[in-house]
């Protein structure tokens, strides 16, 4: 049972899906910012459950997802808004392309889309951003870590 003064951590699985040198994100035409695929580890799912039902949420039904392994593991904490989550990044692939690109996501009215990025000229507002620069120099050395502890990024 949860006490008063217990926050509860949260685990959210977030895909990195690079294919053709495009990197896959989502984006939020309402707050103008991109974000990894994925999404909250519900209760009693595997982390392979999770990740393929946001494939299927996120992406559609078609869509299959291909494990390579886990790159990083974030933590993301906001102490003022009370949210606590454990990140794992997770490097696959997937069997589409252009198919899915900037698909409206009906859930979110269709002002979400997933939307393929060039690696090499990622933007300022895909979160989160120091990630950046890292998931860059690690992809041209082939993602050489496995499970690297990557702390509160920004």
């Amino acid at each position: 049972m949860q006490k008063k003064n217990q926050l509860l951590i949260k685990v959210r699985i977030r895909l990195v899906i690079i294919k053709n040198g495009q990197l896959l994100a989502y984006y939020d035409s309402i707050d103008d910012y991109y974000f990894y695929i994925g999404g909250k580890l519900e209760f009693g799912e595997t982390i392979k459950d999770c990740w393929e039902r946001e494939i299927k949420e996120e992406l559609g039904e078609e869509v299959e997802f291909t494990f390579k392994k886990i790159l990083y593991i974030r933590d993301f904490i906001l102490k003022k808004d009370g949210e606590h989550s454990l990140e794992l990044f997770i490097l696959g692939d997937i069997n589409k392309f252009e198919e899915i690109n900037g698909r409206p996501d009906p859930e979110f009215d269709g002002k979400k889309w997933p939307i393929w990025l060039d690696i090499n000229n990622l933007p300022d507002n895909l979160y989160p951003k120091t990630l950046n620069k890292k998931i860059l120099k690690d992809y041209q050395n082939g993602f050489p870590q496995t499970g690297e502890y990557i702390g509160p990024i920004e």
